[in-house]
């Protein structure tokens, strides 16, 4: 999860969104940390059926 906001800081800067965009752009799936963070927000979530 510290590695997801390290990632998600990198948008506080011009410089740091234009990486993760030209990053985002050359893949076909997310990248793997975003997608551990994504499924660790849904388990937290109250909205998952149980």
């Amino acid at each position: 999860m510290a590695q997801a906001r390290a990632y998600d800081d990198l948008s506080t800067t011009q410089l740091g969104d234009m990486l993760k965009q030209a990053q985002r752009d050359q893949l076909s799936h997310p990248v793997p940390v975003l997608r551990v963070r994504e499924i660790d927000r849904w388990a937290s979530s109250k909205d998952k059926d149980e």
